[in-house]
């Protein structure tokens, strides 16, 4: 559906919105195919996966490892006033499912958050990486224009929105077109808006001014785009691991078949079986799966043969896990989070760099993700503004992503004691946070280090 949405958008483009002869939707042919398969694989596992090869739906589950590492502790604070807590009020429902969101995203190499007005007040749609068509991106790589497509099955006619968003010279400007089709294979006429009840009380066409920038936000995976290098859209956290899922999917099949192809059977001859009127050769129902017909006769000394091989799992099971930690390094994850844990590096370097590697990825998402909700706020506010539905003022935003999540916290621990022996941190906060130990208690501990031993560190006691 996404590819037929897009050939059409590009055939129609300058027609239905206006657009000059030279204007196109910014996906290429390359980008357009990635985007579908990353959709397929999340969705089932891939194009490959089918009765013969087992989908171990690796994708879904390493967008999911992505998306619990970065939203787990992820906290927003508006301050300022009355605005500020109108928008905070607004934004804790869209943050409710914000881990589903970013799952979505990680998916697909990224997602729209696009704000709008109900007579409830503001809400916000997650647009998906195959449900909106790029348009414009200014110099900075930062996406001005884009389409945005729903679609309503009802009755047996699919109806369908295209919303185009526009920014340029200070202005956003929206249009909404909308159109009928009892084929999944054409757009079909075009139609009111009021024809379909849910759309009846959109506008046409809006013009928003004095805006600095467009009034919806891009969260895009932040990682070079190696599918198509020119393309400023992000890409799916496992676009570089996909031909190894592929491996690891027939892989995984391999092992399941030493098991079926590896059970015990017995080869009987045929005239030890029961034999039926109708000259119908049966095995008793609990033993189908032990015996099996053998052509030859009982008088035969070899009757019957048992077959009994010896299982290979072990090098099968060797074999998917060396593919999984490739995979967990092509995509930026720590060694251990898909492939076996008791098989990964034990030195302590080792094990540093590898979490390292995930932690670095997830730091990046969480930017990503904070700038794309700034941008979300920023539009939320002027849509607060334009219809009234809010207090005037202004906002801030602080976040708290707990760096536990992205730092090691061997290393954050061994940092904070460097802040404490250089009387830059409490040692009883340090005692709090790291140790375990009650506030009291940390005084107190902290209060006898610094009498009994006369505060060689200048260690804080029980009142800093």
């Amino acid at each position: 559906m996404f590819e037929k949405l897009l050939k059409w958008l590009r055939s129609m483009l300058s027609q239905t919105f206006n657009q000059g002869d030279n204007a196109d939707i910014v996906i290429s042919d390359k980008m357009s195919t990635a985007i579908a398969l990353w959709a397929r694989m999340y969705e089932d596992g891939g194009p490959w996966c089918g009765k013969d090869i087992h989908s171990l739906r690796l994708p879904a589950a390493i967008a999911s490892e992505f998306a619990r590492l970065v939203t787990l502790e992820m906290q927003v604070s508006l301050s300022g006033g009355a605005r500020a807590t109108f928008l905070q009020q607004e934004l804790t429902t869209f943050l409710s499912s914000i881990r589903q969101h970013t799952e979505l995203a990680c998916a697909l190499g990224g997602a729209v958050f696009k704000p709008y007005v109900t007579q409830q007040g503001l809400c916000v749609d997650m647009v998906q990486g195959d449900a909106f068509f790029p348009t414009t991106f200014d110099t900075s790589n930062r996406m001005t224009g884009a389409i945005f497509v729903q679609q309503i099955k009802r009755k047996g006619v699919i109806y369908t929105r295209a919303e185009h968003h526009e920014y340029s010279a200070g202005a956003h400007t929206i249009t909404n077109k909308a159109f009928a089709s009892r084929s999944s294979f054409s757009i079909g006429s075009p139609i009111d808006l009021a024809s379909v009840p849910e759309w009846a009380d959109l506008e046409p066409e809006a013009s928003i001014e004095n805006v600095d920038r467009p009034l919806f936000a891009y969260f895009r995976v932040p990682q070079a785009n190696r599918q198509d290098r020119h393309s400023p859209l992000g890409t799916s956290v496992y676009a570089e691991a996909v031909d190894l899922i592929r491996d690891a999917d027939e892989q995984y099949g391999k092992y399941l078949w030493e098991f079926d192809g590896g059970q015990m059977a017995v080869d009987v001859a045929e005239d030890l079986l029961e034999h039926k009127a109708g000259g119908e050769i049966t095995v008793p129902k609990l033993q189908k799966r032990l015996y099996r017909r053998r052509n030859v006769a009982a008088k035969d000394q070899n009757f019957y043969e048992i077959f009994a091989p010896q299982l290979r799992d072990a090098s099968y099971r060797a074999g998917l896990n060396t593919i999984l930690q490739r995979i967990e390094f092509q995509c930026g994850l720590a060694y251990g989070t898909l492939s076996d844990p008791q098989d990964v590096a034990k030195t302590a370097t080792e094990i540093t760099a590898s979490r390292q590697r995930s932690y670095s990825t997830v730091h990046d998402l969480q930017k990503s993700l904070q700038s794309a909700i700034d941008d979300l706020l920023y539009a939320m506010d002027k849509l607060a503004t334009l219809y009234n539905i809010a207090p005037q003022g202004t906002y801030t935003a602080a976040y708290d992503w707990d760096d536990s999540v992205v730092n090691d916290p061997t290393q954050r621990k061994q940092m904070f004691w460097q802040y404490v022996a250089s009387g830059k941190f409490p040692f009883w906060r340090y005692l709090v946070e790291f140790e375990g130990f009650s506030e009291d208690d940390a005084k107190a501990i902290a209060e006898e280090q610094r009498t009994d031993l006369g505060n060689p560190y200048g260690f804080q006691g029980g009142d800093a």
